[in-house]
């Protein structure tokens, strides 16, 4: 009984570590490696005995022992670990041969605190030349129209402006000269000056102080001199665009020139105003740009005593210095006779930024 058992053990410990035989149509056979020579394969079959089969028409596969399993596998780990090794030597060494970047020192201030338009102006030692940098940007703009035939028409048109900016302000200085004649009668002539001064306050809301000069021939105002002080908004306050409005109440005084046709002088006066203003300015694209002003002047003691005024020009950068503007003013004044109360001009000049 124990002769018996010890050779069932046995044959069963060959059938789980068999080699496989597989011949050209596919079939497997099951068995023991016998030799591999000269092209020849021995092999031992649990089922048909000795075959010997040429190795183009067969192929044999060897189960390996635990033994060799376990070699196997400790050779692919050794092999493993000596790569990583090597790949990190070589991580170490490119660590050391790259230039290391300074460190950054939390304490000063964040780069969006920064204004990289003023470190550019700083160092080219030059000053601002763009309307949306901080700075000096100064402007004149000349128009003439001539026309000669049927009409004799001549009109003279003459800006300049003076802005300054920083973070929290905004400084603008702005003049204008207009002159009219057709049929040698004079229809303008007139020189107006405007100082507004805005200081952002919190968020969207700033403070404004505007100082006013007007002179006008054909309306004989001689001089109109304005100071007020009031409080805005900005709707929308963006890089590209900016829409404000706001009020502010103002003091006024106004003193008439002596008519031509002898009548009686219209007296001097001084009364206290509100404007309401509204302003765009919109940069539409690199060369485009769009702004526009309206202020209503409202006398509060005399409601005959309104001035509404409408002024839109498009701009066309012809250089970063030389420009072409086409300017549209409106304007309303119900104080006037009903003949001088509305008049309208379209305007185009050429621009000098500096």
């Amino acid at each position: 009984m124990l002769a018996i058992f010890a050779v069932l053990f046995c044959t069963t410990g060959a059938v789980v570590r068999a080699d496989v035989l597989t011949l050209a149509n596919g079939d497997k056979l099951k068995g023991k490696l016998v030799q591999n020579i000269d092209g020849m394969i021995t092999f031992k079959s649990d089922i048909l005995g000795d075959i010997i089969v040429a190795t183009t028409k067969a192929s044999v596969e060897v189960e390996l022992t635990p033994e060799q399993k376990a070699a196997l596998a400790a050779k692919a780990a050794e092999e493993k670990r000596i790569a990583e090794a090597k790949a990190a030597e070589e991580k170490k060494k490119t660590a050391e041969t790259t230039p290391k970047k300074p460190a950054i020192d939390k304490t000063k201030a964040s780069f969006s605190a920064i204004d990289f338009r003023d470190l550019r102006a700083n160092a080219k030692k030059t000053r601002s030349t763009k309307v949306d940098d901080t700075g000096w940007v100064n402007r004149i703009e000349f128009g003439l129209t001539s026309q000669t035939g049927r009409v004799d028409k001549l009109d003279i048109y003459l800006r300049t402006e003076n802005n300054r900016r920083t973070p929290k302000t905004e400084t603008r200085f702005l003049n204008r000269y207009t002159y009219g004649e057709t049929n040698d009668a004079r229809t303008a002539d007139s020189i107006s000056s405007n100082l507004r001064f805005r200081r952002t306050l919190s968020g969207r809301l700033f403070f404004q102080s505007n100082t006013r000069y007007d002179r006008n021939r054909i309306t004989l105002v001689g001089s109109d001199v304005e100071q007020g002080v009031g409080m805005g908004y900005n709707v929308l306050s963006g890089k590209q665009l900016v829409i404000a409005s706001g009020l502010d109440a103002a003091m006024r005084h106004r003193e008439y020139m002596s008519p031509s046709s002898g009548a009686a002088k219209t007296p001097n006066d001084t009364s206290a105003v509100i404007n309401v203003f509204q302003d765009v300015s919109w940069t539409i694209n690199r060369r485009f740009s769009l702004t526009q002003d309206f202020i209503a002047v409202l006398n509060t003691s005399d409601t005959n005593d309104q001035k509404y005024n409408f002024n839109a020009g498009l701009t066309g950068k012809i250089t970063n210095t030389f420009n072409i503007t086409t300017r549209v003013e409106l304007e309303y004044n119900k104080l006037l006779a009903s003949d001088l109360r509305y008049f309208q001009r379209i305007t185009t000049t050429l621009g000098y930024i500096f």
